[in-house]
């Protein structure tokens, strides 16, 4: 019994849902800035000649690290309100940690749902295509923008691909499924809180060309943290998709695959 009600109290959210808001206000309006602000300089035209390897080298280290920071920027508001919201509780550390969805999962059931999601993301994303080259549509994704600068500069585009994979599925999941997702269950019900959170993941990537693609991403995430009650299966299928991104983009890179 006691058990039970321990459960229950971790599975709600002790922030309440006017620090959700401000949590995702303070957030996301510097991160959309920004992301709107390079995405920007990237429309602009740049030179074509590959960068020499050393500043290639070291363009790649400074990429990482502020790729690093700005991912990072995504854990301060879910740690600051968590820790303040669960301030008495003895072993905070630990709790705040489960407040969030770090918690153990059912392994056969969860990664059942991991594989069904990951091959429908898959599905997607070749319709997606298909529609975009029948109509015509003039749409550049960030991958695609991503693959022209690789040209310029490879090594800075590693790194970029680096903290994509291993970085931003960690980052990004604690923040919009962990904080957000979960503060907004507070007061509405699942459906609603699964598109705000959607809708708020579809923005923060500043990334028109994807946004119906990232769209349904971000309600299978959240769909899956309400499901496995955990966030590690949504690392994991963010781990996934990004990382097949990544890869095609690699191939591409060395003319394995073609864009």
């Amino acid at each position: 019994m006691v058990n039970a009600l321990r459960e229950q109290k971790v599975d709600e959210a002790p922030w309440t849902t006017q620090q959700t808001f401000l949590g995702i206000f303070l957030t996301l309006l510097p991160w959309v800035t920004l992301s709107i602000l390079l995405t920007s300089s990237r429309g602009m035209a740049l030179p074509t000649t590959p960068l020499p390897t050393k500043v290639d080298m070291t363009n790649a280290v400074i990429t990482f690290i502020l790729s690093v920071l700005v991912e990072g920027a995504f854990l301060i508001a879910p740690f600051y309100f968590a820790n303040r919201a669960l301030r008495f509780v003895a072993h905070r550390g630990g709790q705040v940690l489960r407040t969030l969805g770090f918690r153990s999962f059912r392994p056969a059931s969860s990664l059942s749902w991991v594989v069904l999601l990951f091959l429908a993301f898959l599905v997607l994303n070749v319709l997606y295509q298909e529609v975009i080259n029948t109509l015509h549509l003039h749409l550049q994704t960030n991958d695609q923008i991503i693959l022209q600068e690789s040209k310029r500069a490879p090594l800075t585009t590693y790194a970029t691909l680096f903290a994509a994979v291993f970085i931003a599925p960690i980052c990004e999941e604690i923040f919009f499924r962990g904080f957000v997702f979960a503060g907004l269950l507070r007061s509405m019900p699942l459906v609603w809180a699964i598109i705000l959170s959607a809708l708020l993941f579809a923005v923060a990537h500043a990334d028109p060309g994807s946004f119906a693609v990232l769209f349904f991403i971000g309600l299978a995430l959240a769909l899956l943290r309400w499901r496995t009650r955990s966030l590690w299966p949504g690392i994991l299928l963010h781990l996934l998709n990004n990382g097949v991104s990544a890869l095609l983009i690699v191939l591409t890179m060395l003319g394995i695959a073609r864009s």
